[in-house]
């Protein structure tokens, strides 16, 4: 029998959805990352795009949407805080 996930087995967490463009192609979903915090998540955010090169490539990710409050588990939180500014999942 599967045992069901308490409220206090949670913790709450950032969430931004992310998109894929690419292009003749278009846009479509491109997983989400996981923050401690909205500024952890701006960081990441920020860490993207500075890591991007200076001409628009022809396929990227981007922040799609504003992030909003998740809850997780506590082992999706444990690797959450063990990463710099959060983790990207698909």
């Amino acid at each position: 029998m599967k045992q069901k996930t308490k409220l206090e087995d949670k913790v709450s967490v950032v969430k931004q959805d992310w998109e894929e463009s690419e292009r003749y192609w278009g846009v479509r979903p491109d997983g989400y990352s996981l923050h401690k915090t909205v500024e952890d998540c701006s960081n990441f955010i920020k860490e993207y795009w500075d890591s991007m090169p200076d001409a628009i490539p022809d396929e990227y990710s981007r922040p799609c949407g504003k992030p909003y409050l998740l809850d997780v588990s506590k082992d999706i939180y444990r690797k959450i805080t063990r990463s710099k500014n959060g983790i990207r999942l698909s």
